[in-house]
């Protein structure tokens, strides 16, 4: 994969986010919108490419940027892409998604924040535990969405986020009436209720929530 190329296959994400993305996806088409996802996993040389985007060879270097690299890839008259060289893509966890439809005929992206479909598909991405970037207050991106924390392949007390457990929450007063306050915070009644909500399809309790359990729990 070069600098350049852009990875849109969602088989390359962590396993919990490729669940969310793909519920989120079938939520979002089924309201009649098109999501277009244009990226997903980003290797790191790729996000330093993309950090030398409208930025000098001293601020890419001041950054942490060899200097080697900075004065190959640097393009200080480019628009900037990035604001930073620890992306959440590169740890698998984040996707950038936008509407796609059709204009003067031809299927077009649409880059706008304010568009529609876009302020859709980020209240139904925000559904399934997602954090928007067009949430953020400083440099807001409306097509990156996230997932913060250090899981691997289970959501539990102590190793899940605030957006997560909002939606875990959610759904667990909505699929078993468990009377959570939906506050992000996973607590001792989060894991009671994710325990009560594994007897019910079976499984044992460990409060916690594999790809399998948040599949169903969030579908």
């Amino acid at each position: 994969m070069s600098n350049t190329d852009q990875c849109r296959d969602i088989k390359e994400l962590n396993p919990l986010v490729q669940v969310m993305l793909n519920l989120a996806l079938e939520d979002i088409k089924r309201q009649g919108i098109n999501p277009l996802v244009v990226e997903t996993y980003r290797p790191l040389e790729r996000q330093r490419y993309l950090y030398c985007q409208g930025r000098t060879i001293s601020e890419c270097t001041a950054a942490g940027i060899t200097k080697t690299f900075a004065t190959a890839h640097s393009a200080p008259k480019a628009s900037k892409v990035t604001w930073t060289l620890n992306s959440i893509h590169i740890q698998r966890k984040a996707v950038d998604v936008v509407p796609q439809r059709k204009v003067s005929g031809k299927m077009t992206a649409i880059w706008d924040s304010q568009d529609k479909e876009t302020k859709a598909i980020i209240s139904t991405m925000l559904k399934y535990g997602f954090e928007p970037g067009a949430n953020w207050k400083d440099n807001p991106d409306s097509p990156h969405f996230q997932v913060k924390g250090d899981f691997e392949s289970l959501f539990y007390k102590g190793h899940t986020t605030y957006y997560v457990t909002m939606a875990v929450q959610i759904a667990l007063n909505k699929k078993i009436g468990a009377g959570l306050v939906t506050d992000g915070i996973w607590g001792d009644k989060t894991t009671a209720a994710v325990n009560k909500f594994r007897v019910q399809n079976l499984w044992i309790q460990n409060g916690k929530l594999g790809a399998t359990a948040l599949k169903k729990l969030l579908g």
